[in-house]
């Protein structure tokens, strides 16, 4: 459910003459208009039709829908409409997850909050499932103290919350390692410092002055914008678990796409067959003098030569 709108009219890579914008996360079948109109000072100008509503549900539960975002025209100035919608979905259609865009981030561009509120819902399903997995197995454990979700800006919030608005922890992790970062660089009387957060898939880069994270309210997940509030961080998609690949010209390239855990790294002895960022750190003598984390994983560096071998021409 959203009105129409002018979109943005950024390239995802302005200098390819070929550039073409990603596949939408929600197809233009699934985009359902409803009768209601709010104006650009935050008056309300005609109510929620619920007729038009109704019929909106039918054709969500007709495209076998799981949720519904509510985008509606001026909401970041008054949330009055997208509110009414929301409660006669939870009347009618409580089976369908409900994510509306004033609720997850008042932003005035219709574009940015309603990408921001589709990210929201396109995750949502996976992400409920998880906490409560995650709660289930902290009783089972006798864990009575409430968990809290770090958030994208370094917060944190409640488990409910963070069902409603899970877009919030899209950036939980980054956040996390420069927020710790921050931590310790005061603790040890550095006032300007960069942190650098290497993970299996990525590169994470900070700027901390003063003991100061800087803040933003607009990152890249994939191909789409996200526009909430975060820890300023630049990140690269390669990251120890990094695969190897060829280009077009026949260029060697690292990155984006990854091992994982599992089957990770061909020198993990695990499954891995495809050469990593961590098999050249291997192969070149830059770790596998010992067992890494605590002697957990072993490091094979001549598995790790034998994965590169075929590719020593490039």
């Amino acid at each position: 459910m959203r009105c129409a709108g002018t979109g943005t009219a950024k390239d995802p890579h302005i200098h390819d003459l070929f550039s073409r914008r990603p596949a939408p996360l929600i197809t233009r079948d699934r985009v359902f208009a409803i009768r209601e109109r709010t104006d650009r000072d935050g008056n309300v100008l005609q109510q929620v039709d619920r007729q038009s509503v109704m019929d909106a549900i039918a054709k969500a539960r007709a495209a076998n829908c799981q949720g519904i975002v509510v985008s509606l025209l001026h909401s970041y100035r008054n949330r009055h409409n997208e509110a009414a919608v929301k409660d006669i979905i939870a009347e009618e259609a409580p089976e369908l997850l409900t994510s509306c865009s004033a609720d997850i981030w008042p932003i005035i561009r219709e574009y940015e909050r309603t990408i921001t509120a589709t990210i929201n819902a396109y995750v949502q399903p996976m992400v409920i499932n998880y906490l409560e997995s995650f709660e289930n197995a902290l009783r089972t454990m006798g864990v009575v103290t409430p968990p809290r979700i770090t958030k994208s800006n370094g917060g944190v919030m409640g488990v409910e919350q963070a069902k409603r608005e899970c877009v919030q922890m899209v950036l939980s992790g980054t956040a996390s390692g420069v927020t710790g970062a921050s931590y310790l660089a005061s603790a040890c009387g550095f006032d300007k410092i960069l942190s650098l957060d290497i993970g299996g898939t990525s590169a994470d880069v900070a700027v901390i002055i003063d003991g100061k994270v800087a803040q933003g309210n607009g990152e890249i997940i994939g191909d789409f914008p996200l526009f909430i509030p975060s820890v300023a961080v630049t990140s690269v998609g390669q990251g120890g678990g990094s695969l190897a690949w060829i280009d077009g010209q026949g260029v060697l390239q690292m990155g984006p796409d990854s091992a994982g855990s599992l089957p990770g790294p061909v020198c993990f002895q695990r499954g891995g067959t495809q050469p990593t960022a961590t098999d050249a750190f291997a192969a070149c003598g830059m770790i596998g003098h010992g067992d890494l984390g605590y002697n957990a994983v072993k490091v094979d560096v001549a598995a790790a030569r034998a994965a590169w071998q075929p590719w020593r021409k490039h």
